[in-house]
């Protein structure tokens, strides 16, 4: 299935957001998310750092539930987590954990950590 609304999701960037819910599924308004699409936020747990948007726009980047890749074979990870955006590229300089090669066709610009 995928991620529905309120879901927890954990931050895989750092730009100082812990974890947080997914409030919006970007122009659909039903359905579930999975990785590679883009989703509005709200912010739960933050570091003191963080000074961004209290609803910031992110990208899944991996679930639980996983997908099915094309050639047959199904990935999944450990965790719910994303990577916040801003004007479509990543406001964070550094990504923790791996990223699944699906993502890249989603936003260009996260293309240069995808291998």
């Amino acid at each position: 299935m995928g991620l529905w609304h309120e879901s927890i999701i954990k931050c895989a960037d750092n730009t100082g957001i812990i974890k947080a819910c997914i409030v919006s599924l970007s122009r659909f308004r039903w359905g579930t998310a999975n990785i590679g699409r883009v989703v509005r936020t709200n912010v739960r747990a933050k570091d003191k750092s963080y000074t961004g948007e209290k609803s910031p726009r992110g990208i899944l980047v991996r679930s639980k539930e996983g997908m099915m890749r094309k050639d047959g074979s199904r990935i999944r990870f450990d965790e719910n987590s994303f990577v916040v955006l801003a004007n479509n590229k990543p406001k964070g300089t550094k990504i923790k954990g791996p990223l699944p090669y699906e993502v890249r066709h989603s936003v260009r610009n996260l293309s240069k950590w995808v291998f």
